[in-house]
């Protein structure tokens, strides 16, 4: 059977997955981010109303300004940014709820000094009376600022809701119980108002409303980072250390790198966002790419039947007939997804997807090579 790592000129086959990612590194800074890394609103609307692209962004960013529009199908995917009001509004809430936390400690405190106080035998304790004194400034300090935040959180709620609730001042769970009440209430009265404007403009049968704080997408960011990073680091070592060799390791690290780099050119030039459910496409096709890249690598250098180009092209049948039916089972789950409209399924189909052909080349015309290129000088070294 053809072998086409025994071909004359089998060592340029890693020129296509190295041109792969050239062309990808033009198309990553096209990346958009979804609400769910940025924050805002995502609205998923279905209508019978025809209208382009262009068109909807236009007439939507006319009443909601900075809006950006994707479309599948008959439905629209519309994304806001965060309203200023409410994501300022969450800071302050998320302040008085931490000194509602430290303010419960204290008076926790005060209690348990207050029943010592009480037995006779310790009314003079001079240590439960200093603690009872401590925990009841703790309280009125954290009142102080639950009081301070609650109104600062009222205030930058003002341009959606001009409802003021009615609240004890002294009370942590009144002022408590008031904060998450006005954030309620503001986040409803903006949704409804957002909801009005789209219908005016896309008449729509069915909706889906989610709304992201920018705090959430940043801590995603955050940890997909370090999660990438401590991945390639321990990949890289634990190959080492099976190989004792830094080739093996810089090949598989060049393979699972090039194939995270050409999804994302891929998501750059298709308009795939990067969200928390693409994060999620990515790790996954980080697994599966260090998989095939370790499959090649340790069937190539450790086991010892026939030529390693035989070993090589044996690997190979084994591992595309796996990827190919990887890659058959994602087309469906996007197609699918693509036709009822299921973004979430959309973005780790769509990532896989172009992951899953990228892993081909970079794993069978890169990553192969490379090893097959060690394992023959390492043998004609041993001559």
């Amino acid at each position: 059977m053809f072998n086409i790592y025994e071909t004359k000129n089998h060592k340029l086959f890693p020129i296509i997955p190295i041109a792969l990612l050239l062309i990808s590194l033009l198309f990553i800074p096209k990346i958009h981010l979804d609400s769910t890394l940025t924050g805002g609103t995502n609205i998923q609307i279905s209508t019978n109303t025809p209208m382009s692209v262009d068109a909807a962004t236009r007439a939507i960013d006319a009443v909601i300004s900075g809006s950006t529009v994707q479309k599948f199908g008959s439905s629209f995917s519309i994304t806001i940014p965060p309203n200023q009001s409410i994501t300022g509004a969450l800071g302050y809430e998320q302040e008085v709820n931490a000194y509602y936390a430290n303010y419960s400690v204290s008076a926790l405190a005060a209690a348990r000094y207050s029943t010592t106080l009480s037995n006779t035998s310790e009314s003079n304790n001079q240590t439960a009376i200093s603690g009872l004194r401590s925990a009841q400034q703790g309280e009125a300090k954290y009142l102080s600022l639950m009081s301070s935040s609650l109104g600062k959180e009222i205030a930058a709620l003002a341009p959606v809701t001009r409802i003021q609730p009615s609240y004890n001042s002294t009370s942590g769970v009144e002022m408590a119980g008031a904060a998450a009440s006005v954030y309620s209430n503001a986040t409803s009265i903006y949704k409804n108002m957002v909801i009005s404007k789209l219908e005016s403009i896309i008449p729509f049968t069915t909706y889906s409303y989610n709304e992201e704080a920018p705090q959430v997408g940043q801590f995603f960011l955050g940890q997909l980072r370090t999660i990438i990073i401590i991945a390639f680091v321990l990949v890289g070592l634990t190959v080492f250390i099976i190989f004792r060799s830094f080739i093996p390791s810089l090949a598989v690290i060049f393979g699972a790198a090039n194939d995270i780099i050409i999804a994302l050119g891929a998501m750059g030039a298709f308009g795939i966002p990067l969200g928390v459910a693409s994060i999620g496409g990515l790790l996954m096709l980080l697994g599966y790419s260090i998989d095939t890249d370790v499959l090649s690598a340790v069937r190539i250098l450790k086991r010892t039947e026939d030529t390693p180009s035989a070993r090589a092209m044996s690997t190979f049948k084994t591992g595309a007939t796996m990827t190919i039916a990887a890659v058959i089972s994602f087309l469906t789950l996007f197609i699918v997804a693509y036709i009822v409209f299921i973004p979430t399924y959309i973005e780790i189909a769509g990532v896989a997807l172009f992951g899953l052909l990228a892993d081909i080349a970079t794993t069978w015309l890169g990553n192969a090579v490379f090893i097959l290129w060690y394992k023959q000088r390492k043998d004609r070294g041993r001559r």
